[in-house]
């Protein structure tokens, strides 16, 4: 039932892309006469440089927007700094005011950094289920008769089923059995020497265009926003695992070359589409000085406190062993236990004190924007009356 419900919601995006795949494949196949297995193959590489080049002014507006995100931090902070207590509607609406005006001088819409992945996240979708459902078809390799993909025919299928890269089929993966092997014409061997190189590949480009992005949000990143903190640490994570996963799910899983070579291109394109971008920003829209200053002192600030955490931490589970291992010492160990709890009271106190008074200040300003409308409103009543009672009199 769930796949049901999942079908008419790909297939809005899978329709265009499999119509431009099979574009390229009549173009290149009954166009320029090229024979019907290669026309396939070069189909898959001119469907990723159509969708992707389709979609790179999405990627261009999100990284565009965060950079001038960066350029007009300093501002943004120093104007919330400069409102933090006050919890009038009137003051809360200068500050509201005075940060349109803020992100108007640079250009910034909201809306730049919001609707673009919007848009890019289902195309990946349509054009990542568009090849994986023709090397693996619903119906298995085996059969005759396949179900349409899209705007892809039956026969568009089975067609594609036969295109092979040299003499290695698109649908042959590596955990095939023996016998899947033979029904292809290939073997084990020669399935293996196409895709590890490929695999290889896809793995460098993908630690390369993660670690780049990582380096970026570290120069770049909102270090007083703990959101953003979490999701560069996991991206960090992610740099050095999701190599590794995508080998091993190449070598053990039912992973078609198609979908490999997909891998490799794909990648390949996102390398050089998010270099030029990053490029084209850094001398178009340069961070001053006072932005890297500004970057770097937050950077300081926020390594700082985790710094003199670590410390104290450290300091606690040394004099706890050292309890055990010299207990001679015994006075010294639980001074220093001391001060470290002392320290992370304190810390915990303080930002649970900070906690409160931002709730206080958020009840606050509640509390007058919702006297307000209702003032408002409640002036709005009194002049439909006097107009109304105006007329009657007239």
């Amino acid at each position: 039932k769930s796949g049901g419900s999942e079908e008419p919601m790909l297939g809005i995006f899978m329709y265009p892309v499999s119509g431009i795949m099979k574009l390229w494949h009549i173009f290149l196949h009954s166009v320029l006469g090229i024979n019907d297995s290669l026309a396939w193959v070069l189909s898959i590489f001119g469907l990723i440089i159509v969708v992707r080049g389709l979609i790179a002014p999405a990627q261009w507006y999100i990284l565009h927007s965060g950079r001038l995100t960066v350029m007009m931090r300093p501002e943004i902070t120093a104007l919330y700094k400069e409102y933090e207590n006050e919890t009038s509607y009137e003051k809360i609406s200068e500050r509201d005011q005075r940060e349109r005006e803020i992100r108007k001088s640079y250009g910034y819409r909201v809306s730049a950094g919001c609707i673009p992945p919007l848009i890019q996240i289902p195309v990946f979708l349509g054009l990542y289920q568009v090849l994986l459902r023709m090397a693996r078809p619903k119906n298995g390799l085996d059969s005759q008769v396949h179900d349409p993909i899209g705007m892809l025919s039956s026969a568009d299928v089975s067609s594609f089923l036969h295109a092979r890269f040299g003499s290695i089929p698109v649908s042959a993966y590596v955990s095939m059995t023996p016998q899947q092997f033979a029904r292809l014409g290939t073997n084990y061997e020669e399935v293996m020497r196409f895709v590890a190189p490929l695999l290889l590949a896809t793995a460098l480009i993908t630690f390369i265009n993660m670690s780049i992005t990582v380096i970026r949000n570290y120069l770049t990143i909102d270090h007083q926003s703990r959101t953003a903190i979490v999701v560069m640490r996991m991206v960090a994570v992610a740099t050095v695992c999701t190599p590794f996963l995508l080998v091993s799910g190449g070598l053990t899983g039912p992973v078609p070359t198609a979908i490999v070579a997909y891998w490799v291109a794909n990648n390949l394109w996102t390398l050089v589409q998010n270099v030029t971008i990053y490029l084209i920003l850094h001398y178009r829209f340069p961070l001053s000085p006072e932005i890297l200053a500004f970057q770097r002192d937050q950077r300081h600030l926020r390594i700082g406190r985790l710094r003199t955490r670590r410390v104290h931490r450290f300091k606690r589970a040394l004099s706890i062993m050292g309890i055990v291992v010299v207990p001679w010492l015994y006075d010294d160990h639980r001074r220093r236990i001391h001060e470290a709890n002392a320290y992370f009271h304190q810390d915990r106190a303080e930002r649970k004190a900070e906690k409160a008074h931002r709730k206080a200040i958020s009840s606050e300003r509640r509390k007058a924007k919702s006297t307000h409308l209702r003032e408002s409103a409640e002036r709005a009543i009194i002049e439909k009356r006097q107009r109304k009672n105006q007329s009657q009199m007239e």
